[in-house]
């Protein structure tokens, strides 16, 4: 009996010349030491646009002092972020050894750390391949859109996905960027798992991205750009998977979406580097008699994009002792910079009131708070 494999067509591949691009401008234009600030942002807006395209109903701003501070472990929603922050932490770790390879061990992994301590039964199975049928409905209308494969064919397929997926990297078949759309759809496609198939498949696909050096350096939030154009994602997601299942399909038209996608989120880093080089000179020049050091000016950024911090977050983020964290914190207080907000570990640094109207005043505000 032939082995039973979805195989993914693609006719005319898009052009990524385009991407390549933007992605060197975008690099180029970061200053040199700020790369945490840029990684670190771009991954807490995947994972806040992943958990939020499935539903997931916490705003930016809150969204992101879970990422920062930690979850409430009786806040499923709080859990659900949390998890799948801790899901990327791992793919950014593993994406630099080049010995790693696309398996399924690696993709059972991803979901079962992204389920981590929730409540739910679905996600007492993270990371086990689904035992039953299962539905993909319209949440609006209650309309069925897609039956994935039996249960008892998700095995050998997804057996099947893995090396073709690694063969496609390993015989460069594809660019990555294409490879990493026919991974997103595959996965989603087969939907192997009870619960968290849409994250893991856009968490698969950042990985091959990150792997293969097509993401900035995981500076781009492909999620986030989904999140955006999340209707358009679904057309071209289900008008190239169609209503059932089929071990053949041309997915074309969603590897065109996915490469669009990348283009807007390697435009939004360019254009994220040159507003973050405005705002920098504006907090240089916020205090002409007191000079910031690169951690300083890093910390503030994150600050004012993000969410406050503590002295352990600080050191974690800089790269420096935490009796260092405290000083350079300390200093930024005493100058008027930052206020101390809380007490005892509850102690957090945030943005004075008179530091972020001279950033505002730049007409560059706080991004999250205009969104959220």
């Amino acid at each position: 009996m032939a082995s039973r494999r979805l195989n993914l067509t693609c006719e005319n591949t898009p052009s990524t010349q385009f991407l390549l691009d933007r992605l060197y401008v975008g690099r180029t234009l970061i200053p040199n030491g700020y790369e945490p600030y840029f990684r670190k942002r771009a991954r807490y807006r995947s994972v806040q646009s992943s958990t939020g395209i499935e539903g997931n109903a916490i705003g930016t701003v809150a969204g992101y002092a879970v990422l920062v501070d930690g979850a409430d472990e009786t806040n499923a929603e709080e859990l659900e972020l949390k998890s799948l922050d801790e899901a990327y932490e791992l793919i950014q770790q593993i994406s630099v050894d080049p010995s790693v390879r696309i398996d399924e061990g690696l993709i059972r992994t991803m979901n079962s750390i992204m389920q981590r301590g929730l409540p739910s039964v679905a996600a007492a199975s993270g990371g086990r391949y689904r035992p039953g049928g299962t539905l993909i409905v319209n949440q609006r209308t209650g309309a069925i859109r897609y039956r994935p494969p039996a249960p008892e064919l998700v095995p050998e397929l997804m057996a099947n996905f893995v090396v073709d997926v690694q063969g496609w990297i390993d015989n460069k078949t594809y660019e990555p960027p294409v490879i990493a759309a026919l991974a997103h759809f595959g996965l989603i496609s087969i939907h192997p798992f009870v619960d968290g198939n849409g994250r893991t498949a856009r968490l698969l696909a950042d990985m091959i991205l990150q792997r293969e050096g097509w993401s900035a350096d995981g500076m781009i939030s492909v999620s986030e750009a989904i999140a955006i154009q999340q209707q358009a994602y679904y057309d071209a997601l289900y008008a190239a998977q169609g209503e059932d299942f089929a071990f053949d399909r041309d997915v074309t038209r969603f590897v065109d979406f996915h490469t669009e996608i990348l283009n807007s989120a390697a435009i939004s880093l360019e254009e994220s580097a040159i507003g973050f080089r405005r705002r920098l000179q504006t907090f240089h020049e916020f205090n002409r008699g007191f000079s910031f050091n690169e951690r300083q000016s890093l910390a503030l950024m994150f600050m004012l994009d993000i969410a406050p911090l503590s002295t352990t977050t600080y050191a974690e983020l800089t790269g420096c002792s935490p009796s260092a964290a405290l000083a350079d914190l300390t200093n930024l207080v005493r100058e008027g910079v930052v206020e101390r907000i809380g007490k005892g570990r509850n102690t957090r640094y945030r943005m004075s009131d008179a530091a972020t109207q001279a950033v505002e005043g730049t007409g560059l505000e706080f991004e999250a708070e205009k969104s959220a």
